[in-house]
């Protein structure tokens, strides 16, 4: 009976921590140790080169330069570094034509000789860079016109060194997308709460800023960038933060195939890069998100939550039997409502989802079939200008100083 017990109570702690009990310590602690402040908007803003890392973007990369060029920035201190990997669509070409016609951007194009993946493409941006901030993002994403602006700012506190926005899905049309915008959603909120007590590992490959002088390189056979500069950076002992107010958006495929491959690389992604920074786990000299924040990450990749969900419901099952008529009737009625049968249907299918990405994830680490040559999804549209309506109502930075 005891070891049943054991097992009834590790697996309603391992539910409910990602999703309930984890944000609600990370919101008190956030609360007892951050006092509300803006960052300093009366300082000058410090210089920045953006870096792009293509492959076969012919059709992305003049939209993307365009809408960095349509920036919120005084042009004097942005720079533009597309690195291309050997594409063999003239995305290069198209993006040395679109730099000519500049005279006011500084937009520098590379040439790999051969592709090798983003880490190693970023890498080589890297050695041309000598701006106080570095920018990595994606040929598909598109930012908000203030959205440089906001992240700049977030470095005027000294304790920062890397910082992301708000990622918004472009459009969620299918179950698939629809699981993708709520899966940003929880991981919108979760990192958020964590920059608010200490850190987060878990930036946006899509709008990944950090200070030049922090970042030597990415780790070479790295498939989350974000994640590895982000532990790079706390390593450090500085912070990895999160500005709302920087928006951008990136399409997702209604593909589910097509979707998938990309969100395996990201979960395994994440998986490699907890187990590279591993000796940080549980160590009192990284505070809080040593003992806290890193070991609850960790915890969320690893695929318990069904066995949990099967001991919880063989434990519950006697007691659902003697009710099971009227429970089966408020199901039946709550369900009948489509919203919440959506909701309901949404909600199952992103935990079953998550449980075989992480599966799926743990085998491509383990047998050492991580691949470095990233792929972009091929059925998504591209975002237009204007895509945040509400950009003027965008809500307030939850960028916090350190008391």
């Amino acid at each position: 009976m005891r070891v049943r017990a054991v097992l009834v109570g590790a697996s309603a702690i391992l539910l409910a921590w990602p999703l309930a009990l984890y944000p609600a310590v990370l919101w008190i602690l956030g609360r007892s140790r951050q006092s509300a402040t803006s960052p300093a908007n009366a300082l000058p803003l410090p210089s920045m080169t953006v870096i792009v890392p293509t492959y076969n973007e012919i059709s992305n990369i003049v939209p993307r330069l365009a809408n960095i060029e349509a920036c919120d920035y005084p042009a004097g201190l942005l720079s533009v570094i597309v690195v291309d990997s050997a594409s063999a669509d003239g995305t290069a070409d198209a993006a040395d034509r679109f730099a000519a016609e500049r005279t006011d951007q500084r937009i520098t194009v590379l040439r790999e000789a051969t592709r090798a993946g983003k880490a190693a493409a970023t890498n080589y941006a890297l050695t041309h860079c000598s701006t106080d901030l570095v920018l990595v993002t994606d040929a598909p994403t598109r930012f908000d016109p203030a959205a440089l602006e906001h992240i700049a700012r977030c470095f005027a506190d000294p304790a920062v060194g890397a910082a992301t926005g708000q990622f918004k899905i472009f459009e969620e049309r299918t179950a698939t997308q629809r699981e993708e915008g709520l899966f940003w959603r929880i991981r919108n909120m979760l990192r958020r709460l964590e920059a608010d007590v200490d850190s987060t590992p878990f930036l946006s490959g899509e709008f990944c800023c950090f200070r030049r002088e922090l970042i030597d390189a990415i780790d070479r056979d790295s498939i989350a960038d974000d994640m590895n500069a982000a532990l790079q950076v706390r390593r450090k002992g500085f912070r990895a933060i999160v500005d709302t107010r920087a928006r951008f958006t990136e399409p997702r495929s209604a593909e589910v195939d097509d979707l998938l491959v990309r969100k395996v690389s990201r979960a395994a992604g994440g998986v490699q890069e907890l187990l590279r920074h591993r000796d940080m786990i549980f160590r009192r000299r990284y505070g809080t998100f040593g003992m806290l924040i890193l070991p609850s990450d960790l915890l969320y990749y690893v695929p318990l939550r069904i066995p949990a969900l099967a001991v919880l419901a063989t434990a519950l099952a006697p007691r659902v039997r003697r009710h099971a008529v009227p429970l089966g009737v408020m199901t039946v009625a709550a369900l009948a409502v489509p919203s919440v049968r959506q909701r309901v249907g949404d909600a199952a299918y992103v935990a079953l989802l998550n449980e075989w990405l992480f599966v799926r994830a743990w085998h491509t680490v383990i047998s050492k079939q991580t691949e470095v040559l990233w792929t972009q999804e091929q059925r998504t549209t591209i975002p237009q200008a204007g895509w945040i309506a509400d950009s003027a109502t965008a809500p307030a930075s939850n960028v916090r100083a350190r008391r």
